[in-house]
């Protein structure tokens, strides 16, 4: 064993120390090419999944009867402290949301690249989704478990709606109909109506993650990151259907166009489960790399990607043979990507080393790597799609990138004030 490996033992913590120790450990030996192994006993589903979430550099192993964690503090930069720009969204108008400091949302013309507007939410605004019609933001509250409802004809607040504690990703159904919240605390998904209206509470697994509704509103599949399955929630009635058993970790989905196949990044197993929506069954598994997270699927439909946290790729697979056909070296921890809507770019963003990977869709060759604010994270386009917009948390900043030129043409500070 290396002198500058350390050997921590952690079982007697529970999860949240043990990640809160991982994380003081991590600090206080950057610059020092060190590696930390921590015992943490039982499968560290919750404690991985964090701690890449944030851009820590991890991976876990199999000890006997109890797991390690290993850290490489030199390995990334995290995600720390402040809660800049995080989520975005480009209205079909062209402006353009994101969360920012100070509780609040930012409004950036995206043709002046200036910000017009703040708007007040909630405490800790994370993530936020436009309604498939573009008259409503949704932002999920993290700290004050609500979502605010901002109406974007005026950019002013329409309502604001109690949902679970800590509620993530908000996901609208296609016909406008519901708007579902999970929550990890409390185990449940929370559906509110358009305009806010409580619907239901639906119980699901633990640690659910990212919910998705299928394009025909018929169905919302809710990963349960703890317990290894998909809860299938009916559309209709908000009743659960079935719960199906997927690969260890599964954090997000993506369903095709037409509502048949939904695909499930499973963070733990490194793999990507192939569920076919008529009757809810698992049908394949492909193999992706280590800390498979994020899928997205081609226009067309044609082909699959999954961004792979822990091992700075991009797996692609076909999804008519559901074989693997590619793997594209990306930057530090891709932790989102996005595909451009006219089929030509694939971008990356590699939140542990602050830079954005330009692809080629057709060939999968990366044709740019460019320099963007600390720790970005979500991507939007213009509605030209000659702009793509990336959030950058660390910084509170959204890099604006001309696809064309393959440059960064402004990075747009999103808490400064309006001008």
């Amino acid at each position: 064993m290396s002198a500058d490996t350390i050997q921590i033992d952690l079982s007697a913590l529970a999860p949240d120390r043990q990640v809160d120790e991982l994380k003081r450990q991590y600090l206080s030996l950057r610059g020092q090419a060190a590696v930390v192994r921590a015992r943490v006993g039982a499968l560290p589903v919750r404690q991985y999944i964090s701690m890449l979430e944030r851009g820590y550099r991890v991976a876990f192993e199999r000890d006997n009867d109890s797991y390690l964690l290993t850290l490489w503090p030199d390995g990334s930069t995290p995600r720390l402290g402040l809660r800049g720009a995080h989520s975005i969204a480009c209205h079909r108008d062209g402006r353009v949301y994101t969360n920012t400091t100070d509780n609040r949302i930012a409004v950036i013309d995206g043709a002046t690249r200036k910000v017009v507007k703040h708007v007040a939410v909630g405490d800790d605004p994370s993530h936020l989704e436009l309604s498939h019609d573009g008259r409503r933001l949704y932002v999920a509250n993290s700290s004050s478990n609500d979502v605010t409802i901002i109406d974007t004809v005026f950019d002013q607040v329409l309502t604001t709606a109690p949902t679970g504690k800590r509620p993530l990703l908000p996901c609208v159904a296609a016909d406008g109909e519901s708007v579902y919240l999970p929550s990890g605390p409390d185990r449940t998904v929370t559906v509110l109506s358009a305009a806010g209206e409580f619907k239901k509470t639906v119980p699901v697994g633990l640690a659910p993650h990212d919910v998705a509704v299928s394009p025909d509103s018929r169905w919302a599949y809710q990963p349960n990151s703890a317990s290894h399955s998909m809860t299938v929630i009916d559309g209709h009635d908000y009743t659960v259907t079935a719960e199906v058993k997927v690969g260890l970790g599964p954090g997000h989905v993506v369903f095709d166009p037409e509502s048949r196949f939904a695909y499930v990044a499973n963070t733990l197993s490194d793999d990507v489960t192939v569920i076919r929506t008529g009757d809810h069954e698992a049908v394949a598994t492909m193999a992706a790399g280590a800390g498979a997270h994020l899928p997205a699927l081609s226009s067309d439909s044609r082909y699959g990607y999954v961004a792979n946290f822990a091992a700075d790729t991009l797996t692609v697979w076909d999804c008519r043979t559901h074989r693997v056909i590619a793997t594209i070296p990306v930057g530090i921890y891709p932790h989102f990507f996005a595909l451009s809507p006219d089929g030509k770019w694939i971008v990356v963003s590699n939140t542990g080393e602050s830079s954005i990977c330009l692809i080629d869709a057709h060939d999968y060759e990366p044709r740019a790597r460019l320099l963007v604010g600390g720790a970005p994270a979500h991507i939007a386009f213009s509605p030209d799609v000659e702009l793509a917009f990336v959030a950058c948390e660390s910084s509170d900043e959204v890099a604006v990138i001309n696809l064309g030129r393959q440059c960064v043409v402004e990075l747009v500070r999103a808490g400064t004030a309006p001008q």
